[in-house]
């Protein structure tokens, strides 16, 4: 368990549900070769408080929540260190916050597995529903990182293979 953490760094998880193993095996599809470990993540959340506290996309929409109920599942700390300037990570954090209420993306996530599995590029995108890495996205963008990534097209493993 980290002891401290640093706003605007985000967490990837692995959890041991249904629909995580349903996200790492279709993410499994497009990462092949190398790059297959990346499909091992299957969520992300973006951290928000120096005691571990999280924003996430979850099924019931978006939440503040704690770090902490991830010490039975396996979790990455992404640092991105400090070219991240605190007013960026504050600007990304300010965004995630914002978003806490916003309903879950059903449409995003529908149309990321169309694209896993047949690579059809859908963006059924409906406006204030998120999913977890495109919450994580356009957090990070607002703090100027990631300008080139497509929030609704962009899985965990696309962050996990972005960051190493």
């Amino acid at each position: 368990m980290e002891a401290e953490f640093v706003p605007g760094d985000f967490i990837l998880t692995h959890r041991h549900r249904l629909f995580a193993a349903l996200i790492s095996l279709a993410q499994r599809r497009r990462f092949r070769g190398p790059d297959r470990r990346f499909a091992h993540w299957s969520h992300a959340a973006l951290i928000v408080g120096a005691d571990g506290a999280l924003v996430e996309a979850e099924t019931m929409g978006v939440i503040r929540g704690s770090i902490n109920k991830y010490r039975d599942d396996e979790y990455h700390v992404v640092r991105l260190g400090s070219d991240f300037t605190s007013d960026c990570r504050a600007a990304a954090v300010a965004y995630a916050e914002s978003q806490v209420g916003q309903a879950f993306g059903y449409l995003d996530m529908v149309g990321a597995a169309l694209h896993l599995l047949f690579g059809w590029p859908l963006r059924w995108v409906r406006r204030n529903h998120e999913i977890c890495s495109s919450l994580v996205v356009k957090a990070l963008q607002h703090g100027g990182r990631l300008r080139d990534f497509d929030p609704p097209m962009t899985l965990p493993a696309d962050l996990a293979k972005a960051f190493e």
